[in-house]
């Protein structure tokens, strides 16, 4: 009751949950390097000859070095301020998928299977 480990508000409160802002250099490394680990896997399958409705979509998406740091470091939300926020805020965002645009541009524009005359060329 008295003394040293007397109980106080701030003591009874709990755990004051902080998050940094801006991710770090390390975060952001790994984080590049999962974006690459995924295109290279991409690349991969597609390589392989496998044909699936899943990976023409994901052909769709611009790789890690077609990025911009906006599009690799934050994520839509509306709760947040300019409908989007920090990456690293996301609940296990090492683990879950990050979401990439895929918007119909020169940079980005979707290549049709090889061999394949399909309605994708229209």
């Amino acid at each position: 009751m008295f003394g040293a480990f007397r109980q106080t508000l701030a003591v009874l409160s709990g755990l004051m949950k902080k998050r940094r802002f801006r991710l770090t250099s390390t975060q952001k490394y790994r984080h590049r390097k999962r974006l690459q680990g995924v295109d290279s896997l991409v690349q991969l399958i597609a390589d392989s000859g496998v044909q699936l409705k899943a990976l023409d979509k994901l052909r769709l998406a611009p790789k890690e070095s077609e990025m911009t740091a906006f599009e690799k470091y934050w994520v839509p939300s509306k709760r947040y301020r300019d409908g989007f926020k920090p990456v690293h805020w996301v609940p296990k965002w090492t683990k879950t998928p990050h979401p990439r645009g895929w918007k119909e541009t020169a940079a980005h524009e979707f290549k049709a299977p090889i061999g394949k005359n399909t309605e994708w060329e229209k």
